[in-house]
């Protein structure tokens, strides 16, 4: 089964953007399944619910799992895998003898979900256990900086975790808004009366890109510099 298995982050770096229509378009193109684990239902619904300042957000989340465009997975199995995914991540790094708690349960079984269902990706924005996939050291050095003190590995849980899931695509939600862009289901904010405004084409894919920057999403100016370049080529700004 074709799946994208989606984080808590992802999904609320694009709905605080007023995008989280997207996903439905994008699930549709991609004719295949989006995937959140139970846990992640609680963190975008379930305890928001209970708030004043994010009620809204999350019944309009919850219409969209209502509604299919993402679905929920759940299982022994799953929740085990995130239980050891949890307790690996948590003790890879040491500081002064103590082990740096970096993932939460959330994030866990969305990995243990994207392993179990040998899914095509794992959409999350959340940079701390993306890097721990795709690029352990510089993890290691940006800890090292942010604690400012030596920060020792442990191998043999650090190599134990990469052979449970070091093979995970990671997605971002920059990466999904991009082929959303490619894809021109963006055009309907930069056409009227069936005119297209071209010369709002690079505004449009920049002023989405810096949107989600500025409310989380893990780019750097360098990289949002880069998709605009490989479409637009370089301008003076």
């Amino acid at each position: 089964m074709k799946s994208i298995i989606f984080d808590t982050s992802t999904i609320i770096s694009i709905a605080t953007n007023n995008l989280l229509w997207i996903t439905e378009r994008l699930k549709n193109q991609f004719k295949g399944e989006f995937i959140i684990p139970k846990s992640v239902e609680a963190e975008l619904v379930d305890n928001p619910l209970k708030t004043k300042k994010f009620k809204l957000a999350a019944i309009i989340i919850k219409d969209y799992i209502d509604e299919g465009v993402f679905k929920l997975y759940s299982s022994p199995a799953i929740r085990q895998t995130a239980q050891k995914i949890l307790t690996l991540a948590n003790t890879i790094f040491i500081k002064n003898n103590n082990t740096i708690k970096i993932i939460s349960i959330g994030e866990a079984e969305a990995l243990a979900l994207a392993v179990h269902l040998k899914s095509d990706a794992l959409a999350i924005d959340e940079r701390t256990l993306r890097l721990l996939v795709e690029d352990s050291d510089k993890l290691h050095n940006i800890l090292e900086r942010k604690m400012h003190t030596k920060i020792i590995i442990n191998k043999e849980n650090l190599n134990e975790f990469k052979a449970l899931a070091g093979n995970i695509k990671i997605l971002r939600s920059t990466e999904l808004l991009t082929i959303t862009y490619d894809l021109g289901l963006l055009d309907k904010y930069i056409s009227a009366k069936k005119v297209m405004h071209k010369h709002l084409r690079k505004p449009l894919l920049e002023g989405a890109l810096w949107g989600l920057k500025l409310r989380g999403a893990s780019i750097s100016e360098q990289e949002i510099n880069e998709i605009l370049n490989a479409r637009f080529g370089w301008s003076k700004r």
